[in-house]
């Protein structure tokens, strides 16, 4: 006597997945369906990696655009963080020249003026 197989459609798979998502326990989703839990982890590991809503080249395309997209943002971000703080930079410095230059405006500058009295 063998146990015939239980196939469930990606429609469903989704829907379980979804509930496990928006909040339910993956606990209870298995018992109401009488799964095994790791059943459900291995089906929500596979629709957040994209493989229930098709795996045309087209969703391969997109997944690699996406994936550039993101990559570019953090380059961007990078970016626009070193572009700040060489200006925060040049700015420091330019101050500090100032300083150098003129000796009564400077860090000390109290205590110059307290000896020239």
């Amino acid at each position: 006597m063998s146990v015939k197989r239980r196939k469930f459609s990606n429609e469903i798979k989704m829907e379980l997945v979804e509930k496990v998502l928006s909040g339910a326990s993956t606990l209870e989703v298995a018992r109401e369906e009488g799964l095994n839990p790791n059943q459900i982890t291995r089906w929500k590991r596979q629709y957040l990696d994209g493989r229930f809503h098709g795996t045309s080249s087209g969703d391969t395309e997109l997944r690699k655009l996406k994936l550039k997209i993101c990559e570019l943002e953090q380059m961007l971000g990078k970016l626009t963080m070193e572009n700040f703080l060489l200006k925060k930079e040049k700015e420091f410095i330019a101050a500090r020249k100032k300083e150098i230059f003129y000796p009564l405006s400077g860090p000390n500058s109290n205590h110059l003026r307290r000896l020239q009295d």
